[in-house]
């Protein structure tokens, strides 16, 4: 991927460098599945060093032996150093940089002693000590890039992390930016070993592409027309957090309109057979990565629990108690949960369960269950129903946004029955409401929304595009009005809160939901995917 599909968040991950090269240091933790966009991320961030000091060591790892594992170390201490020609080997960077490196090259001949693969414990801690003399020797500042580094636990050292931990608490000289597709895991790592004194890490969880990005980067390879344009619209927003995913729709669209048959193909129908190309057929490429996605689940303790378990949230069950009722089983249900969200398979929300990733949820979904008959005819219908899934969902999406936001926020509330979800960092139940009213109190885009249930009522604060400041204070003037007072005060902007809003609704002890926090309560309860305005 060459087009920066996040440009904000690149703008900060730069800010963290530049923040370094003065003399501020602060690690980065990025973490999203594959294909969200993790290792171009850190690539662009870092690519701002050329203006600076600091000197980018990018290492990206791979399930290899530890001789492998010191090649591919060495040749990316000595690639930040020299300008190296194309896929220059290992040896001719050695012998360029023997003259102006040479403790360096030193340094990383002596790993050598290691190549036969014995004494690992000692090969990784010296190939850690290769940074010190880099740095000694240029007198730069580095900054250490471990793309995937969970691949550390591969080399078959116990304390691996140990060791990285302690170097990244006593290297004043050094920024880490690690990575890791293995959300679950990789938390409790920096977390438990890495996150030590002096050792801070922010983790930044990687959400979707910005739309004003990404929207225009897709135009580009489709022809231009309105119904085109909300065919893009609904496409980021169903697979906007994965650019992997796409560029292979993409792909596959334009395919179809160099066909001849397909060039007077409306902008739906093209999706549509786009979309059985690549998910539903068994040989397209988003069908076998999700297959191998879903087939994760067969690994864990009670698999096949498991992957009966991942298809019941994918047909709209939540609870632990719904799942179970699903499988025919409480036995081991609780554990199977937990080994898939180990797997980043789920995420439990309260009491709760959800796939994150959508794509794969409606694979998932339109898959035929345990037990039915497999043949020619249930494949055609397979395909008709796959076919038909994707038009709904389009469907669907096309009514949610024509519809104003807060209706569409009205009728998440009308699907609340008393479950137990965490939002906005917080943890509450979702009551069963009776009846619900709105009221427009300006016409500036504001909707204040009244949900009352057996002895509760809950006053929201919707607003279409972006919430300012002021009209937090109108609000809690508004719910000081009601009778009975509201025991929960909610704020939801469809493209979210400035910053001195959400100071302020925090302050009055409101409930803020993000556009993410609206997206999940949508997957949760069914509802059309509605997120930020586009």
């Amino acid at each position: 991927m060459s087009q920066d599909l996040r440009p904000t968040l690149t703008a900060y991950v730069r800010q963290r460098v530049q923040a370094f090269d003065e003399g501020f240091r602060h690690h980065l933790a990025v973490f999203g599945p594959v294909g969200s966009g993790k290792s171009f991320l850190l690539q662009q961030g870092v690519s701002s060093c050329a203006q600076g000091r600091a000197l980018p060591v990018v290492v990206t790892l791979q399930r290899d032996s530890m001789r492998a594992f010191l090649r591919r170390f060495s040749t990316a201490v000595l690639e930040s150093a020299i300008t190296p020609d194309r896929d220059e080997p290992l040896e001719a960077l050695l012998a360029r940089a023997a003259i102006t490196l040479p403790n360096t090259t030193a340094a990383i001949a002596q790993l050598g002693r290691y190549q036969t693969g014995r004494l690992q414990a000692e090969a990784f801690t010296h190939a850690l000590d290769v940074i010190p003399v880099l740095h000694q020797e240029l007198q730069r500042p580095c900054i250490i890039v471990l793309d995937e580094f969970l691949h550390l636990e591969g080399l078959g050292i116990s304390h691996a992390f140990h060791e990285l931990g302690k170097r990244v608490m006593t290297w004043p000289f050094a920024l880490f930016l690690l990575s890791s597709s293995s959300t679950f895991r990789a938390r409790d790592i920096v977390r438990e070993q890495l996150q030590l004194l002096f050792g801070q890490f922010e983790v930044i969880a990687l959400g979707p592409t910005e739309p004003s990005a990404a929207i225009p980067w897709m135009a580009r390879e489709l022809p231009e027309s309105e119904s085109m344009s909300r065919v893009l619209q609904f496409v980021h927003r169903w697979l906007g957090g994965s650019p992997w995913s796409m560029s292979v729709l993409l792909r596959r669209m334009k395919e179809r309109l160099l066909l001849k048959r397909d060039r007077t193909l409306d902008a739906e129908t093209l999706l549509v057979r786009a979309a059985w190309d690549v998910l539903g057929h068994p040989n397209g490429a988003l069908y076998q990565w999700c297959a191998a996605q879903a087939d994760q689940a067969l690994h864990v303790r009670d698999g096949l629990l498991a992957r009966e378990a991942l298809g019941a949230l994918a047909r709209g069950m939540r609870t632990t108690q719904a799942i179970a009722g699903y499988c025919g089983t409480r036995r081991n249900v609780s554990l199977a949960l937990q080994a898939l969200v180990e797997r980043d398979l789920i995420q439990r929300k309260g009491a709760c369960w959800v796939i994150p990733d959508q794509l794969l949820a409606c694979w998932l979904a339109a898959q035929p269950e345990a037990g039915q008959p497999r043949g020619a005819k249930t494949r055609q219908a397979a395909a008709k129903r796959f076919k038909q899934a994707i038009h709904t969902l389009w469907a669907q999406w096309q009514q949610a946004t024509t519809q104003p936001f807060a209706e569409r926020i009205g009728r998440l509330l009308s699907c609340f029955r008393n479950e137990t979800v965490s939002l906005d960092h917080k943890t509450g139940r979702l009551p069963s409401f009776q009846t619900l009213r709105t009221e427009q109190p300006t016409p500036g885009g504001q909707t204040y929304v009244v949900a009352d249930g057996t002895g509760r009522r809950w006053c929201c604060l919707v607003r279409e595009g972006t919430l300012e400041e002021g009209e937090i204070a109108a609000f809690e003037e508004f719910c000081r009005t009601q009778s009975p007072r509201p025991s929960r005060k909610v704020v939801i902007a469809q493209d979210g809160l400035e910053l001195n809003a959400t100071l302020a609704a925090k302050a009055a002890n409101m409930w803020v939901w993000d556009p993410d926090d609206v997206a999940l309560l949508s997957v949760l309860y069914g509802q059309p995917m509605a997120g930020r305005s586009c």
